[in-house]
């Protein structure tokens, strides 16, 4: 089994960074990882943590971006970027990766990491979806190669923890925050 963790990618001032924690409930960590960018682990409930409400929360302050990350099994990165309090992208490392479970008329279905559902039997696409890394650029500390960013984004030989990793050093940030367990970001 690999690793799974679950954390968020903010930008802007440190207070509105607290307030949005504080606002949303639940507890987690936060770490600088370059100037002006936050590494929020949130500690998970049940073994989830709502990063999608955290992101949330964290974009509610002028010009903030927030991006959430899902690092399931160190295979599959889940991704999402948030503006003005709104979810404004999804991102899936590989969309053949799915799981069984039944909808609410107890039918068997097949659901994918963005919650997207198919039949059995259906036809999965497969490789990245959402790799676009202009969307993801507002979030660099630094200014970022877009092309190598959309080439890790659309990679499809690459694990997701190892995706996650290089993605973060694309956007120019510190990645050991915001690739770690609610546990071990208290530890730091």
């Amino acid at each position: 089994m690999g690793s799974s963790y679950q954390t968020v990618l903010a930008t802007g001032e440190l207070g509105d960074v607290r307030a949005a924690v504080t606002a949303s409930g639940g507890e987690a960590v936060v770490r600088a990882v370059a100037a002006g960018r936050w590494a929020v682990v949130p500690r998970p409930q049940e073994g989830y943590a709502d990063t999608a409400a955290l992101a949330r929360l964290l974009t509610r302050a002028p010009d903030a971006v927030a991006a959430t990350f899902d690092v399931i099994d160190s295979d599959l990165l889940v991704a999402g970027v948030f503006r003005a309090g709104r979810s404004v992208h999804d991102y899936l490392s590989e969309q053949s990766i799915v799981e069984e479970g039944w909808d609410e008329n107890d039918n068997e279905i097949l659901f994918d990491g963005l919650g997207r559902t198919y039949p059995p039997g259906a036809t999965v696409p497969s490789g990245p979806y959402g790799a676009d890394a202009a969307v993801f650029a507002p979030l660099a500390a630094a200014p970022v190669d877009e092309a190598k960013l959309t080439a890790v984004l659309a990679a499809t030989d690459l694990r997701g923890e190892d995706r996650h990793h290089q993605l973060l050093h694309l956007l120019a940030v510190d990645p050991a925050p915001l690739q770690m367990s609610y546990e071990e970001a208290l530890a730091l």
